[in-house]
Parts: C-alpha cells; sequence; structure tokens
C-alpha cells in the first residue's frame, strides 16, 4: 500500500513538470486586443505551435463572465450567448455544448491556469492575428469591427541615418484593414520606459507627432530634423524611444492605438578613421602624377561613398581639420572611389593643393584622407596627417641668364643652371630661350613640341651648366636670338629608359633683353710671349693696344686662363674673377707692354707656372655710369711657359768685315750651332748698334720683328752667313759703313717650346770700310796655236790678296768688250784659274764666251779677268787683250 502512494505521488509530481518541459522558450509574446495591449501578470507562452495565455486576463478583456471548478478542474466562460468550457490537460472543449477538439489543451503554469489565445478568441467571434517576427498576436473584436477604425500592425522603428535627430529614425507600418474608415495615422514617439495608452495619445498636441495620410499602402517615413518625442523633445542620439502610431477615424469613427514598436537607441554610425596614410615621390614629371598616396581602406565601408585625398602645404597642414576640409573646393582635392581594398593612387598632372596651386616640386606638402559618409558630411572623418614630402629630382635649379658680349646674336646670350640632383633617368637637358611677347606662359606641352633647330641641348655631365649660345642659336619659334628683343629661358630635363615620357620643364628665368653698348670697347693686337725663365708669372710678357676710346674705360684687367677653362671664360666669367686673380694696368699711352710677376695668379687663383698652358684675355673695364658696361677682348694664341734651358744658345760667334758694298753684304757672321737642335726651329741673326743698346736681352730679342733679323735653318753644325743688302738692324736701319755693331744669335724653340727661346752671347763689336785695295789685272796675255787648238798664259797680278780668281774669256774680235761684259759671261763659257802665287801654266781654251766652240775663219781675242774676293766693283780688272787671231 505504502508503495502505491508513493508511485502516486511520483505521477502528481512529474505530470507538472512535463507540461513545463513542453513550453517552449522564446522572445516576449504580446497580445493586442483592439490596439491594446493585453497586461497580465504571467507572460504568454509558446506551447507546441500555440500561444497561452492566462485564462482570466484573456476572458475579463474580453468582457466575459468566468466559473471555475477547483474539483473538475474546468473553466467555464460566458459571453453575451456564447458559453466555453475547458477542462485542464484535456483536449476537448465545449462551445455551446459542442465538443471540439483543441490542437494544445490547457495547463497550469506556475499557478496560473493557461487556454489557447486563438481557439478562446475565435470561439467568441474575434480575429487573431499573429506576427511570428514580432511575436505579437492581434486580436480585432467584433465590436470595433463596426463602424470604427481599426489599430495598425507591425510597427517598426529603425535607425537610417547619422545626423543625430528625428532624420535617423524611420518608421513603418501596416495599414489598418479598414482603412476607409482612417482619416489619418500619427506616428508617436515616446521614450522608452513611458507608458502610452489611447485616451493619452489623442491628448498628444500636433507639434509632437508625424502625420501620415492613408494611401492604399503600407506607410514608410522617414521623420525630419523637426521631429519631436511627444513629450516635446527633440529626438537625439543615445536615448531609447518606442513608436506608437494612432489610427484616427473619419467623423465619428473611433481612434485606435498600435502597440509600440521594439524599443530602438539611435547611435551615430559615423565611419572609423583612416590610417597608415603614406605619400612617395615616384616620379619626375614636375607635378602631381609624381605623388603616390596610400592609406588602408576602412574595415567598414557600408556607410561612406568615397574618399577625398588633401594635398596640404607644409606650413599650413597644423590648421587643417575636418572643418576646413569639408570646405575645400572639390577642384582642389582628389575624389577616390572605395574598391574593397587598400588605396593607392597616383595624382595626376592637374591635380592641385588645398590652395588652389598646382602640385609642383620643391614645396613641402602634408596629405590627409577623409571618408566621405553616405548621408551627413558632418559624419565625415578626417584621417591623422601624413609625413611630410617634397617633390624633387625633377629638374634643374638656379636658372640664371647675362648679356656677356656684343654680337647681336645667341653668343650674347649666357645661360646657367645646376642639375637634378638625380640624373638617373635624365638623358639630357634643353635650354628653350621664349619671346615674352609670344607667351604670357610656357607650358610642357609646348616644350615638348619645340623642333631641334629651336633649343640648345646640354649634356648630364657634371653638377651644373655654364654655356654661351652659338651665333646660330634661335629662339622656339625659330627665329634668330638678336638685341632688344625680350627673352625668358626655361630648361627641359628629358626623360631617359622608363622615364622616356616624363619630361619636367623648369620654372622661367628671369625677363633679359640683350643690348649692344659701344660706349667701352676692347682692346686690339693682343699678343703674348714666354720671355725669361723664372718658372713663374715673370716669364709671361703681355703686349696689346689700347681701345681707340678710353672715355668711358677706368682700367684694363689682364686675365690669364688656363687652356682647360678656355671653353667657358666670356665677359660673365671675366667680371666675376676677384681682384687677386687678374693684373691691372692704366689707360695711359697708346699700348701696354706687360711682364707679368711672381705672384700673379690665373682666375681660378694658381699661380702661373712653366709647363702650363694659357689664353690670355684683357678685360676693359667701364667706368662712371658705364661700370657694368665692361667688354673682354677675343683671346690670344696659345702659349706654354717653358724652362729655356731645354734651349741652347749657339758657341764661337764670329763677325768679319768681307766687302765693300756699303750695306750688309760686308757683314759675314759665323757660329757654331747648338749641340742639340731637338727643340730649335732656326736661328735669328740679329745686329745691334751698339749705340742704342747698352745691353740686348732675351725679351728685347723675343720682340724683334721679321723684318729686322736674318733666319738662318739648324741645318748641319755650323753657319758663316754673309747677309743681304737689305738687311737691317734690329731697330730696322739699313745695316751700313761706318756704323758700330754687336750681333746676337737667337735660338727659336719649336712645338711645345714655341716660347722659350735662347740667346746667344754678343760678338766682337765691327765697324764696316770701305778702304781696301784695288784689283790688279795680269799681265803679258799671250797666246799660240798648237794643231788647231789655242794655248793661252798670263802672269799674274802683282797683289793677289783681294783676287778670288783669273776668269780666261775668249771673245770674237768684232764683238764689244769691258768689265761689265766680263762679269756677266756665263761660268760655263770661260776658263777658272785660282790664284797660287805663281804664274798659271798654259791652258787650253775650247769655246768663246757666247758658249760657241773656237773655230776656223773666225777671229778672236783673249781677256784675262782678276775677280775680287768680295764680288765687289772692278777697277782695272780686265787685262788688255791680246792681238786679234784666227785658228
Amino acid at each position: 500500500m505504502k508503495k502505491l502512494w508513493i508511485s502516486i505521488l511520483v505521477v502528481l509530481v512529474v505530470i507538472p513538470m512535463m507540461f513545463q518541459s513542453s513550453v517552449k522558450a522564446a522572445t516576449p509574446i504580446s497580445i493586442i486586443i483592439d490596439g491594446v495591449r493585453l497586461s497580465t501578470d504571467q507572460a504568454p507562452v509558446m506551447v507546441n505551435g500555440r500561444t497561452m495565455v492566462p485564462l482570466r486576463a484573456i476572458f475579463e478583456a474580453f468582457n466575459a463572465t468566468i466559473k471555475w471548478n477547483q474539483k473538475a478542474q474546468t473553466v467555464t466562460a460566458t459571453k453575451d450567448d456564447t458559453t466555453i468550457m475547458l477542462k485542464i490537460g484535456s483536449k476537448t472543449a465545449t462551445i455551446n455544448n459542442k465538443a471540439v477538439t483543441l490542437d494544445v489543451p490547457g495547463l497550469n503554469l506556475k499557478g496560473r491556469t493557461m487556454v489557447p489565445t486563438r481557439f478562446v478568441s475565435e470561439a467568441l467571434g474575434h480575429e487573431v492575428g499573429w506576427n511570428p517576427k514580432t511575436q505579437v498576436v492581434t486580436i480585432t473584436t467584433s465590436a470595433s469591427n463596426v463602424g470604427n477604425a481599426g489599430p495598425v500592425s507591425n510597427v517598426i522603428a529603425q535607425d537610417v541615418s547619422d545626423f543625430g535627430d528625428g532624420r535617423d529614425l524611420q518608421v513603418s507600418f501596416t495599414r489598418a484593414a479598414n482603412e476607409s474608415l482612417v482619416d489619418h495615422y500619427r506616428v508617436l514617439i515616446v521614450k522608452s520606459g513611458n507608458i502610452l495608452n489611447l485616451s493619452s495619445a489623442q491628448t498628444i498636441t500636433s507639434y509632437n507627432y508625424s502625420t501620415v495620410l492613408p494611401t492604399g499602402t503600407n506607410p514608410s517615413v522617414k521623420l525630419t530634423s523637426g521631429t519631436r518625442t511627444i513629450d516635446g523633445d527633440s529626438i537625439k542620439n543615445n536615448q531609447a524611444y518606442v513608436a506608437y502610431v494612432l489610427t484616427v477615424g473619419k467623423g465619428s469613427n473611433t481612434s485606435a492605438l498600435s502597440i509600440g514598436s521594439s524599443s530602438i537607441t539611435l547611435v551615430n554610425k559615423t565611419v572609423t578613421a583612416i590610417n597608415n596614410v603614406q605619400v612617395n615621390d615616384i616620379s619626375d614629371y614636375g607635378d602631381g602624377r609624381d605623388l603616390s598616396v596610400s592609406f588602408n581602406k576602412l574595415s567598414d565601408e557600408s556607410k561612406i561613398s568615397s574618399y577625398r585625398i588633401f594635398v596640404v602645404k607644409g606650413n599650413n597642414y597644423s590648421n587643417f581639420n575636418l572643418s576646413t576640409a569639408n570646405n575645400v573646393s572639390s577642384a582642389n582635392s582628389t575624389l577616390v572611389s572605395k574598391t574593397g581594398n587598400n588605396i593607392t593612387q597616383i595624382l595626376s598632372s592637374a591635380s592641385r593643393d588645398t590652395d588652389g596651386a598646382l602640385l609642383k616640386t620643391g614645396v613641402s606638402y602634408r596629405v590627409f584622407v577623409m571618408a566621405i559618409d553616405n548621408s551627413n558630411a558632418a559624419n565625415n572623418v578626417l584621417s591623422s596627417v601624413s609625413s611630410a614630402i617634397t617633390l624633387t629630382n625633377i629638374g634643374v635649379s638656379n636658372l640664371t641668364v647675362s648679356d656677356v658680349s656684343n654680337y647681336n646674336d645667341g653668343r650674347d646670350l649666357r645661360v646657367s643652371f645646376t642639375h637634378a640632383t638625380d640624373e638617373t633617368y635624365i638623358s639630357q637637358y634643353r635650354i628653350m630661350v621664349v619671346p615674352t611677347s609670344y607667351y604670357s606662359s610656357f607650358s610642357l606641352a609646348e616644350a615638348n613640341n619645340v623642333t631641334n633647330a629651336n633649343y640648345t641641348a646640354a649634356s648630364t655631365n657634371g653638377t651644373s651648366t655654364s654655356l654661351t649660345l652659338s651665333s646660330s642659336a634661335r629662339d622656339v619659334r625659330g627665329a634668330l636670338i638678336k638685341n632688344a628683343v625680350s627673352y625668358k629661358v626655361y630648361i627641359l630635363s628629358i626623360g631617359s629608359g622608363s622615364n622616356s615620357g616624363g619630361n619636367v620643364l623648369s620654372n622661367a628665368s628671369s625677363v633679359i633683353t640683350l643690348i649692344y653698348d659701344s660706349s667701352v670697347s676692347t682692346v686690339f693686337n693682343l699678343s703674348v710671349s714666354d720671355v725669361y725663365d723664372y718658372g713663374d708669372g715673370r716669364d709671361l710678357r703681355v703686349s696689346f693696344t689700347h681701345a681707340t676710346d678710353e672715355t668711358y674705360i677706368s682700367q684694363y684687367r689682364i686675365m690669364v686662363v688656363p687652356t682647360s677653362y678656355y671653353g667657358s671664360f666670356d665677359l660673365y666669367a671675366a667680371n666675376n674673377v676677384v681682384s687677386g686673380n687678374y693684373t691691372a694696368v692704366s689707360t695711359s699711352g697708346s699700348s701696354t707692354n706687360q711682364v707679368l710677376y711672381s705672384s700673379t695668379r690665373d682666375v681660378l687663383g694658381d699661380l702661373i707656372k712653366s709647363g702650363s698652358s694659357y689664353r690670355v684675355y684683357v678685360l676693359s673695364v667701364g667706368s662712371g655710369g658705364y661700370s657694368d658696361s665692361n667688354e673682354l677682348s677675343s683671346a690670344s694664341p696659345i702659349i706654354t711657359l717653358f724652362n729655356n734651358s731645354s734651349l741652347k744658345a749657339v758657341t764661337n760667334l764670329n763677325v768679319s768685315d768681307v766687302k765693300d758694298y756699303g750695306d750688309g753684304r760686308d757683314l759675314q757672321v759665323s757660329f757654331n750651332h747648338a749641340t742639340d737642335e731637338t727643340y730649335i726651329n732656326q736661328y735669328r741673326i740679329m745686329v745691334v748698334p751698339t749705340s742704342d743698346y747698352s745691353s740686348f736681352s732675351l725679351s728685347d730679342a723675343n720682340n724683334v720683328s721679321s723684318a729686322n733679323y736674318t733666319s738662318v735653318s739648324t741645318s748641319g753644325s755650323s753657319t758663316s752667313q754673309v747677309l743681304d743688302s737689305s738687311a737691317r738692324d734690329v731697330r730696322g736701319n739699313l745695316i751700313k759703313a761706318g756704323i758700330s755693331y754687336k750681333v746676337y744669335v737667337l735660338s727659336v724653340g719649336n712645338g711645345n717650346y714655341a716660347g722659350p727661346n735662347a740667346i746667344s752671347g754678343e760678338s766682337s763689336a765691327i765697324t764696316l770700310s770701305t778702304n781696301k785695295s784695288p784689283v790688279i789685272s795680269v799681265t803679258n796675255v799671250t797666246y799660240r796655236e798648237d794643231n788647231g787648238r789655242i794655248l793661252i798664259s798670263f802672269d799674274k797680278s802683282a797683289n793677289e790678296s783681294n783676287i778670288s780668281e783669273y776668269r780666261v774669256l775668249v771673245v770674237p774680235s768684232k764683238q764689244g768688250f769691258g768689265t761689265a761684259d766680263a762679269l756677266a759671261v756665263n761660268s760655263s763659257y770661260y776658263s777658272s784659274v785660282i790664284p797660287n802665287g805663281t804664274n798659271p801654266s798654259t791652258f787650253t781654251a775650247t769655246r768663246d764666251v757666247n758658249g760657241n766652240a773656237i773655230v776656223k775663219g773666225v777671229k778672236y781675242k783673249v781677256y784675262v779677268l782678276a775677280v775680287a774676293n768680295n764680288s765687289g766693283v772692278q777697277n782695272g780688272g780686265l787685262s788688255n787683250s791680246t792681238e786679234e787671231f784666227e785658228i
């Protein structure tokens, strides 16, 4: 018996637990009757797909009377003429004593009797609706369907924007079933936690609700910035709200209040900040194409439409913020579409900074990126600033121009600039001269189209260029460069390799107008010579004729230029030579013959020395109002200073008076050549009047005009030279008798030794005279015939000291013949006999003085001419003739 009671007790305990275990835990269920939420002390539950509601709450809501039989566990409800009876735990119920089968029986839950909502409602003639999404049961009683506007259903509130006001809130709902009875709807926003019922809803002022007119479709309303709660407060972020809809009936039709929406709290769903903004200089265009901007995309791009890149000058970035960015013109930023990936954007040639200036090299920039909110600019987000970047390596700098000469062409224009710091992708530079009258601005596109005849190319060698243009240089329009035209100069850097399309144009130079200034003139007849062997400036002699008009010249400056620098030396360079590196000469006199000093330096500041090759210029320096109008001479010939010890002077110099012409033919000069003639071009015999020169130096010798010395070749080991009748002394006077002379011989260098000549010691003094004894003729000229031959003999002259030879002359008797005729006879037509102190032996003659053979039948005479050893005029040198004869 005891076991039986234990079993019964277990069943009694387990059965209620079984009912409870079948209750499904779910989202809280709401019961709405004629638009009014049913309030219960036990929340409705779902059992096997059916909504169970506390018995007493629902029947009282329907105004039904209830009887509960505890013992029988039955409930009986009566409404008007309908009686319903249910038994707890049974699936069989009765309606007006008719049995019906239930899907789910009534049950006890936590001390409350729960009954099926649909069965109870429909049994009493009411309509039942179910929204599984919102877990809402709507019950429309039969009384509400008679001449009254019904409530809306499925009220949903959504946060759709980020304005921080009513515009963020959108309310949608299912229209009333009997909308023909509806005048309008009122959307009511209630702070979550506040209670709203139909009577209080009907008293809300019009300022605090939004009106929606029936359209026959389910409304969806986006509220406005002015929308307020039923309390009159502005709608704002971070506040929870519930939306209701009041259905206002037409005429006498009653109103109905919907159930509230789910609670919603408005939040600002603005985008998160952009990070990792990176900038790089990637090209050499000299514009926005050089700048690459990269950044990480937002993790959620659903709330943004795009990005904007802002390039801000470095000195402005600290004042750049979201408000500033929102007000930047679209032309001064770069719009970038979202791609779903991290972004790298290369800007364009038209890209500008936030001030509206085109991007260019040499300017420091910082970059910001802004994410653009879909709906509200106030919700845009600005990134942190990038690191600073200055676009570089895109062309030349320090571009200057100057007027350096007076040629009236391109040679007057000098262009100087510093090369690009990185020439890896540069093949050459192009100097472009642009007339300012044709171009208010000169663009890269125009520069790229200039033909090669209209620019000057410069190589990338070195770190800078200073170039004087040529006489054929033209401007970019093809006109020759000339005076009185205003120009600007640009340098186009030409890309190479992978950057062959990325040429870069420099900024313009200052304006320059070439002018010709004739007020200051250059020197002329500039010459240089190596005159000593000090190994410094004292070896260099500079000579020139002054400008014809020195009115506006304050001084001359002798400038010694190493030949390695000669190609780039012009007026501009000369004007910039410091005072320690030139020799100043006054304008006194008509010419200058200046030997420089031991301390003299070349234009680069190096001491002048042997072995270095130079050219010399003379700068005419303007005075007064012409102080900026200097003029530079042409360059001298190249001169290399050498130690003259490389050249040797002649030795054994002797002079003698050999004849009696009374001119240079009387003077014979003899000397031994230098032992090494490798570097000697020629010797120069210089006759120096002793009355004019107490000493005669190498410098003096080097400056003797070519008409005033006698040149002798280096052939042989010695020279014995009789001068000619036109020979002159070093002062240019004809040599003559009665003047005292000394003779010097100058060894003249060749090749690299063209300057360092060497001079001999002086000869003994010599005075030419004309007092020599006359020539004495031979005597006793005889002939005889021997077998057809003519044999001739004579007695020698009484004084043979001044006789060089005897000439035996056979003359036809009919031919007139005198001393002058004798001297003119061809050497082939006489017999020569050399004096030896004795009478000559008999000898044979075969031809006459005309070159004809001696023949029979012709009569002849024989003469003997004593020839003076100075070839001078003979006084009685011709003998008497023999008697006439024939063979």
